[in-house]
């Protein structure tokens, strides 16, 4: 049957189109969202080259999902009464080196009054899964901290289950670290916390940041790599089609989602460049196991081991290495996936 009415298309349409589109030109500062970022990438926006590969509307669903998730955090911080600030500007510029700015999510903290906080969350009549979090977040706060909260800068992240499960095991998104870290040193906060939120179940996961921290070390070093390309203007290296860490190979995510994907690359879609190496990632991993496990290396691994001596920085030189050597640098990998041996 026809619908007589449906308001589906209005919806899918409304989220795909996306924000409206910015005017691209030259600019000599950073955001701090973009960090974590490829760096030829950063260098191509700052001169103002229009990208060949703006966000499609996946992209733009999954933006928006975030923004959900979001506004639901800011709700609750809002009612509990713990909500110092939202959205605020803060930017930070070392000595000679550009200028770096962006928004914080939220500075939440402060002493509220819980009654009002109570009454104002039953107000907002929420879903009854987030009515009984937030009275449990209130009950929580309020009698561990009956004096009340010191102000800490929130950076809320939506993700999928796959991401949250490499979050839960410790593996740190470098790009989410150098955001929220920037935030601190340019509101002069001690701490903050990264705020993950899953997708597909609503679990949640907070990691702490500090500031002084290690991690400055990196937020300076990426803004002084930038501005040293940015001010001799001289474009920084491609990124790596491949990338290894830990005992894998695997594609490289700054290719796949880069803005400049076709400038750069010569792909046309991210489907080109994950279909170009489908075959050769796991190919890669199994020569790559074999090795780990001390198995002997046959004349089909050998030819695999040069190639990927070629195209992967991490494993340059690898083909010059005896068996027994390539073994031995193996026993610092962490433990390799099992796959079918060739």
């Amino acid at each position: 049957m026809e619908n007589s009415w449906s308001f589906w298309k209005v919806w899918n349409d409304s989220i795909e189109m996306g924000r409206p589109d910015k005017e691209v030109k030259p600019r000599d500062y950073l955001w701090a969202s973009e960090l974590g970022g490829s760096v030829i990438d950063i260098f191509l926006k700052l001169k103002g080259i229009t990208p060949t590969n703006p966000p499609n509307f996946r992209a733009n669903r999954k933006f928006e999902a975030g923004n959900m998730m979001e506004w639901v955090v800011e709700m609750v911080l809002r009612r509990a009464g713990i909500c110092v600030d939202a959205q605020k500007w803060v930017s930070h510029e070392y000595p000679g080196l550009l200028r770096v700015t962006g928004r914080v999510d939220f500075l939440a903290g402060g002493k509220p009054d819980w009654q009002i906080a109570e009454k104002a969350l039953e107000d907002l009549q929420l879903p009854e899964f987030f009515g009984r979090a937030t009275k449990s977040i209130i009950t929580h706060l309020k009698n561990e901290y009956p004096s009340g909260l010191p102000v800490i800068g929130l950076e809320v992240k939506s993700c999928s289950s796959f991401m949250f499960e490499k979050y839960l095991k410790g593996e740190v998104n470098t790009g989410h670290q150098l955001q929220l870290f920037h935030y601190l040193k340019s509101g002069g906060f001690n701490e903050g916390h990264i705020v993950y939120i899953c997708k597909d179940d609503l679990r949640m996961l907070e990691i702490g940041i500090a500031n002084p921290s290690p991690v400055e070390d990196v937020y300076r070093a990426k803004i002084e790599e930038i501005s040293n390309y940015y001010k001799n203007d001289q474009q920084p290296p491609l990124e790596p089609e491949l990338i290894f860490d830990n005992g894998r190979v695997s594609s490289n995510w700054k290719i796949e989602y880069s803005a400049f994907l076709t400038h750069l690359y010569g792909y046309k879609e991210p489907e080109n460049y994950r279909e170009r190496w489908k075959y050769d990632i796991p190919a890669f991993n199994r020569v790559l196991s074999r090795i780990s496990k001390g198995q002997p290396v046959t004349e089909n691994n050998k030819v695999k081991i040069v190639k990927m001596a070629a195209l992967i920085p991490a494993l340059k030189g690898i083909d010059k290495l005896e068996q027994k050597d390539l073994f031995q640098i193996a026993k610092s990998w962490k433990t390799v996936k099992e796959e079918d041996g060739e």
